[in-house]
């Protein structure tokens, strides 16, 4: 088995070669994902680049003319973790005669799916479980790029070098829009009383974490100041019974019509952003699908680390205020009754960066 030294394995591969990588995260990390892979494939544009996403996650890549999606999931009530699930998912797999796999995720279902591929190449992270499943094992990014504390890109940009990338730094995320999600959006955005013809902004006020969500009464503080402005405010949010509650929360505690929009497919919500005017939110993935898009946007950290976590090379501001227990494990808030990391961002903060970031940007 090869483990520490450079094999340059993309620079390898026979012309024309299908290469899989799977990495099963959230939104946010399929969107950090399109950075490197974007980057092989213009590098080596034969090579034919898929990644395995969560079924939800496939709108991403619906226009992408260098990134192919396989689902993980097909229905609603099919569960992942079933037999029938991965054995589905596997058969797709081999049927796509995959020449290497590259499992950037780690968890025992990815190294069944990366062993059973049939591809030569199987691929995964010295310090993965079911050693089993690969031939190639990578070393830490840390000691290829030579330091620490790195973005969630750089840390993957320091995996992609090992294995042949000839870059020096990670290249900008970007995704590209469907026309039918455009038009999908326009309509749900006039349905939500918001004129996608005029100025709009997007608050993106929810989060499945307790400890990264800021008051609603401040986003409606927020978003009266920007209607003051003459920006009209769509809030955002999971279909979900829970974000939608976070939703009608900020509603309920201003006196001015927002528009609301909580069952966006993920294709709409991109095509909803990349329409708006400036973006607000959360520490979450819509606030990388607004950098992906070159949206302006102010992005709220409380207990994550923004180190690793923050916006990837966009017209960005972050509001955070540093406590010694960040980042933490975000479910629950050991060192305070509430988690003051978040609770302590005042509006003047985020106003402060909405004006910072909207005079240093051309929309």
């Amino acid at each position: 088995m090869r483990d520490r030294m450079s094999v340059s394995l993309f620079q390898q591969l026979p012309e024309n070669s299908r290469v899989l990588f799977i990495r099963i995260r959230n939104l946010g990390e399929a969107v950090l994902d399109t950075a490197n892979l974007r980057a092989l494939k213009h590098w080596r544009p034969d090579l034919r680049i898929t990644t395995l996403v969560e079924a939800i996650y496939t709108d991403l890549f619906a226009a992408d003319p260098d990134i192919e999606a396989i689902p993980l999931l097909r229905s609603a009530g099919e569960k992942r973790s079933s037999l029938a699930a991965r054995l589905r998912v596997i058969r797709e797999i081999r049927r796509n005669n995959f020449t290497a796999v590259i499992n950037l995720h780690g968890g025992p279902m990815s190294a069944q799916m990366t062993m059973m591929s049939g591809a030569e190449h199987r691929v995964g992270a010295g310090h993965f479980r079911n050693r089993y499943a690969y031939n190639l094992r990578l070393p830490p990014p840390e000691e290829v790029l030579g330091r620490k504390d790195l973005h969630t890109v750089e840390y993957q940009f320091g995996q992609f070098k090992w294995l042949g990338l000839p870059h020096d730094k990670p290249g900008p995320t970007q995704l590209f829009v469907d026309s039918r999600m455009r038009d999908a959006a326009r309509k749900k955005l006039s349905a939500a009383g918001i004129d996608p013809g005029r100025p709009y902004a997007v608050l993106a006020p929810t989060n499945e974490f307790y400890t990264k969500r800021w008051m609603p009464e401040r986003y409606a503080a927020v978003a009266d100041q920007l209607i003051a402005r003459n920006l009209q405010v769509v809030m955002t949010g999971a279909p979900t019974p829970e974000q939608t509650a976070q939703l009608a929360s900020v509603q309920a505690a201003t006196k001015l019509q927002l528009g609301s929009l909580s069952t966006l497919s993920i294709g709409e919500l991109v095509a909803v952003i990349v329409g708006s005017k400036l973006f607000v939110g959360n520490d979450s993935g819509p606030a990388h699908i607004a950098a992906a898009l070159k949206t302006p946007l102010v992005v709220l950290f409380g207990p994550a680390s923004s180190i690793r976590w923050r916006p990837w090379s966009a017209s960005a501001e972050l509001v955070q205020n540093h406590f010694p227990c960040n980042p933490c494990a975000m479910y629950t808030c050991e060192a305070f009754d509430e988690p003051e990391c978040i609770r302590s961002i005042g509006i003047e903060q985020v106003m402060k960066a909405i004006e910072k970031v909207s005079s240093s940007s051309p929309r």
